[in-house]
């Protein structure tokens, strides 16, 4: 089993025995425990997942385990904690680019953010994640966002708005499906040019916001992929710098859609429009 993102080939990646302890734990959570160097998540009944100072990565699936689903917990709380380890920011949104780079597409759950990342495949974007998102800076102090994996969860009733058949598409858990479109998968990092901050209300029409001033940076804070992670296993130092990179470079704003209406076609208008 290799489920790491392709930037992260260099991590040694392995099955074996995990200890259902962190001796000296610093830190803790639900089915979670970590220090310094250490990351330990226990699921019952599917893994135990440890990351080891940004450089090991093992997993000890549970028995009648399967592999699917090992791997969709993988790509979550583990796999965030081991870019923290490697100094990236994580960054919960879906994304995609284009010729501009690449546009993150945030918010909680239920925003709508695969429906929206599905939609713009369908245009002719490029995919690089569903979940987490990846960003550090290059030596000129430009955010970018590295590849994830290829795939996008979505609901049944999602699909056929979207006009996607569902019957030969895999299932992602009982739930829902999962769409793959390796075609139209990065092959590389892209400069962050935007960020989309998705969120539902009570209005009938499309809100669209430009974020600025010191709620940028607030608002940045808030889409860290589990703060209680990321506030025990990131740099500090490493994280102020990329923070104020994005917040000082990248366009930034908040999109609120009527709640209970589909909008997302007219959600893509709106960026495509706003990024041209």
């Amino acid at each position: 089993m290799t489920i790491l993102p392709a930037f992260l080939k260099d991590i040694t990646f392995r099955q074996g025995t995990v200890a259902p302890e962190i001796e000296g734990a610093t830190a803790h959570g639900v089915l979670w425990q970590a220090d310094s160097r250490r990351f330990l998540l226990n699921v019952p009944d599917v893994a135990r997942y440890l990351a080891e100072e940004g450089k090991m990565f093992t997993i000890q699936p549970a028995p009648s385990a399967e592999s699917v689903v090992i791997e969709r917990f993988f790509r979550s709380t583990p796999l965030a904690a081991l870019l923290y380890q490697c100094g990236f920011l994580v960054i919960h949104a879906a994304t995609v680019s284009n010729g501009k780079g690449a546009i993150l597409l945030a918010g909680d759950s239920g925003a709508g953010k695969s429906a929206l990342l599905a939609a713009f495949v369908q245009r002719g974007w490029t995919i690089l994640s569903d979940e987490l998102v990846a960003v550090t800076l290059d030596d000129q102090g430009i955010p970018l966002v590295y590849p994830s994996f290829p795939d996008i969860t979505l609901w049944p009733d999602t699909l056929e708005k979207l006009g996607i058949a569902i019957d030969l598409l895999p299932r992602a858990d009982a739930n829902r499906m999962l769409l793959s479109v390796p075609t139209q998968f990065a092959a590389g990092s892209r400069p962050m040019h935007a960020i989309y901050c998705l969120a539902v209300h009570g209005n009938n029409e499309i809100e669209a916001m430009e974020i600025t001033g010191a709620k940028r940076f607030r608002t940045l804070a808030m889409l860290s992929y589990n703060s209680h992670i990321a506030d025990t296993l990131l740099d500090r130092v490493n994280y102020m710098r990329c923070a104020a990179a994005i917040t000082n470079k990248v366009a930034m704003s908040s999109l609120k859609r009527p709640r209970g209406k589909w909008s997302i076609p007219a959600l893509v208008d709106i960026i495509e429009m706003g990024i041209a």
